[in-house]
């Protein structure tokens, strides 16, 4: 029995360890099995990223573009502001009408007329002419001498010279010119300069007498407008720049007198009437007019207006036609006047 016994247990004993190294084996496959199945699974670290600047920059550094060798860049042109364009203003020329007249109505210069309308001179204006009337005149520089070499004036004389500021500052210079030659002058010129008290000049201006013909003996005004006169100004100075002799435009010209004439203020202005004669003794004339300066006690211009006399068709040679004239004047009411008439042939 106890050698059954002990080959039972030594048979038990010889299980037993194999049984152990099959459980050692096995637990030594499963912790490989596990561990390969953890190698799938591995996730290698990254590394940590530091977020903080290495340096701090003092400041960020823009690339300058390089110039090449084309057209450099221009800056943009600026953008025109839109001003509002005043609306035009015209005057229809009527009969009796006179550049200096029509600018004295619309508070211009006769120089900005001109300028205007491209009339070289003011003397020859037309019926039912179309005038543009000059806003924002600036006045205040000198004008430059003339382009082209006139000829020597004639003698005449400048008399009557006056000033006169108007209720909107402007200035008008009012004088007269007198023919003391033996011949009829055209085109008379003068120039006005406006001193200060020690004889320095501030500014000047040209303006052509109020009538294209001045009989020998006669007068003629002329008016020159300031319309922004310089501080300081005290007296003017008025030269004659040209008068010429009338020659071609001597066939054109029609003798006339003046009878019967009457001067008298009505309201705030002067009304004169009278009678025009045609004094040529064989030609008609078609067109015209009487010139009517109006002056102070001491002989000084204060007014002056061209006017149609109306004929039905040409006031032949010895024949009479009445005119009349209403006028403005400056200061008091006129104490003397005079009347020169001017007449043409008629137009073929």
């Amino acid at each position: 029995m106890i050698t059954i016994k002990r080959r039972v247990l030594s048979q038990l004993c010889h299980r037993s360890q194999h049984m152990n190294r099959i459980f050692v084996g096995f637990v030594v496959i499963t912790a490989l099995m596990v561990m390969t199945a953890c190698g799938g699974e591995v996730v290698t670290p990254q590394p940590t990223m530091d977020m903080s600047p290495t340096h701090t920059p003092s400041s960020i550094t823009t690339a300058t573009p390089r110039v090449t060798a084309t057209a450099p860049l221009l800056p943009p042109a600026p953008t025109a502001t839109p001003t509002v364009t005043p609306t035009p203003i015209f005057h229809i020329v009527q009969e009796g009408d006179t550049l200096g007249a029509i600018a004295f109505q619309y508070g211009v210069s006769v120089q900005a007329l001109q300028a205007a309308n491209g009339i070289e001179n003011p003397q020859f204006l037309q019926i039912n002419q179309r005038l543009i009337i000059p806003t924002g005149e600036a006045e205040g520089e000198v004008l430059p001498g003339l382009l082209l070499p006139t000829p020597t004036p004639l003698p005449v004389t400048i008399q009557g010279v006056v000033l006169y500021e108007t209720p909107v500052g402007s200035l008008w210079c009012l004088g007269e010119i007198l023919n003391t030659s033996e011949v009829m002058l055209t085109s008379a010129q003068v120039r006005v300069v406006l001193l200060d008290a020690s004889s320095e000049r501030l500014i000047e201006a040209t303006a052509f007498a109020a009538t294209d013909f001045i009989p020998p003996g006669e007068r003629s005004p002329f008016g020159v407008l300031f319309t922004t006169p310089p501080s300081g100004w005290a007296n003017p100075y008025v030269t004659i720049v040209r008068s010429d002799a009338i020659a071609a435009v001597a066939d054109t010209y029609v003798p006339m007198t003046v009878t019967d004439v009457v001067g008298r203020p009505v309201e705030t202005q002067f009304q004169v009437e009278g009678m025009v004669q045609n004094a040529d003794p064989g030609r008609a004339a078609g067109d015209v007019s009487v010139l009517v300066t109006t002056y102070d006690t001491e002989g000084r211009v204060t007014g002056f207006r061209r006017g149609s006399v109306k004929v039905e068709g040409a006031l032949e040679a010895g024949a009479t036609a009445p005119f009349t004239v209403l006028l403005n004047f400056h200061g008091e009411v006129p104490a003397d006047f005079n009347v020169i008439s001017v007449g043409r042939i008629p137009n073929e």
